[in-house]
Formats: C-alpha cells, structure tokens, sequence
C-alpha cells in the first residue's frame, strides 16, 4: 500500500502457535487478505469497495468444494463485531434432531469442532491504526486440515446421476419476511417438508423500501420442482407451492408479497 497498490488480494499458508490445557498446538492455515476496490471504474460501470458480502461469496466458492460451509456471527476481538463470523464445514447426514442419546450429541458436538474452519471479518479499525492501515482491511484465517478433508469427502461422495428425461418446473414466490430473517432459515423451511420434487432453492431478489413496510423486507425465491419418473402436473406444483407457503408463514410469519 505504501507503495500506491491500493486494490489487493493476499494470501499465505503458514503456521500459527497457541496453547491448548497447557500443550503446544501447531496449526497450518490459509490467512486470506483483501482491501480497496472489488470493481475498479470502467465505461460502463461504477467502481465498488470491497466489502465483507465479497469476502463471504469468494469463501463461500472455495467451501463449495467441501460440500459448502455454515456461517455463525462472533469471532476474535481483533475484528469488527458486526461483520465478525465463525466459519465450519455445513453439516451433512442429518443433524442434532437425529441423535437420541448422550453419546451422540457428544459425537456431534466433537465433530462440529473439528469441522470448525475459521473466522471472518473486517480487521479492526484500533488494529489497522496501530498497522498504519488507512482503507478497511477483510480477513479470513482457516484451517487447513478440517477443509482438506472436507474437500477430500465431498469428492468421494460424488455420484453421476443421469440427466433428467422429464421438464423442471420453476416457481418464484416473492415474500414479505421481518428484518433478521436469512435465506438460509427459508430454505431450510422448506427443505424440512421433505418434498423429493424440490431439487433448488435460489435467492433472486431483495427489496426493501417502497410498499414494504418499515422492519420488513422484501426477498424472492425461486423454487425448482422435477420429478425423475414422470411430467409434473400444474395440480402437483400448485400442491408443492401451497405446502411451502403455508410452512414459512407459520415458521418465519412471510407472506406473500401483494404487488
């Protein structure tokens, strides 16, 4: 930066040091750097900052290549509260309603924490003035081994499935949801109706402002239903849509928007 490189991108594998009951732990991690613009100006575009919404989408790629990760707010004082998030490998096979005794809840908890991959978040503004940082500065500091791993799982349970011979059929329902509601709790909402025929759940549009009132906002989703053995019947979807609205409205109060 003192050099006039204003925009970057960094990264470095290394090792940190801490200890843990009294023992030495070594860890290898990836610390990933990034300041300035995320778009510089063109002729047809406004340049952007980057912001902490760019740092989790290029995390959330490279955790798509182990199986997609799961986001919890907190992490170390040396980050900005409001942006700090602890990252870990999403959960696959089923969760913590599956297991009836001790023993496995201690089994899922020892496995959430060796899934535990990192932080994430805007470094600290005392922190960048001790650096003489004058732009924000995003962070991100993983560990290796639990994200090789999981890299290494999700290749092993990669399956061919065959290219569907029946039509997919799309629906977006635009809902009216309160402030603090995420994507992540609608689609695990209707993920919980079991539904074979629903195959993807897409965020396409957020509005807030207008007709939609104060503490609410707007979010559309798109919804996309197939069935393998045969040609969904417009009765059949209508079915599917009336179950995943009537389930949001009582889970998460949305409703549909009316224009």
């Amino acid at each position: 930066m003192n050099h006039g490189q204003r925009n970057l991108r960094l990264f470095e594998i290394g090792k940190t040091y801490e200890l843990r009951e009294g023992e030495p732990v070594e860890t290898v991690v990836l610390t990933l750097g990034a300041t300035g613009l995320a778009r510089p100006q063109g002729v047809w575009e406004q340049g952007r900052a980057f912001t902490i919404h760019d740092l989790k989408g290029d995390l959330d790629r490279v955790g798509e290549l182990a199986g997609g990760l799961t986001w919890e707010s907190g992490g170390r004082s040396w980050l900005v509260g409001a942006s700090a998030a602890r990252i870990s490998i999403a959960a696959h096979g089923g969760g913590p309603s599956g297991s009836s005794s001790s023993g496995n809840a201690s089994r899922s908890e020892a496995s959430a924490n060796a899934d535990r991959l990192g932080i994430a978040g805007q470094l600290a503004r005392r922190i960048a003035d001790q650096l003489k940082l004058r732009q924000e500065i995003f962070v991100a500091e993983l560990s290796l081994e639990p994200l090789l791993q999981g890299i290494e799982s999700a290749r092993a349970a990669l399956r061919f499935v065959p290219l569907p011979r029946f039509p997919a059929v799309e629906r977006d329902f635009s809902l009216v949801l309160s402030d603090g509601t995420t994507f992540a709790q609608v689609a695990d909402t209707i993920r919980a109706l079991s539904i074979p025929e629903v195959q993807r759940i897409e965020a396409a549009d957020l509005f807030r402002g207008g007709q939609i009132p104060a503490g609410k906002f707007s979010l559309m989703i798109r919804v996309t239903f197939q069935n393998n053995q045969a040609t969904l019947a417009d009765a059949q979807v209508t079915d599917f849509s009336s179950r995943i609205l009537a389930a949001l409205d009582q889970r998460l109060g949305a409703s549909l928007r009316s224009s």
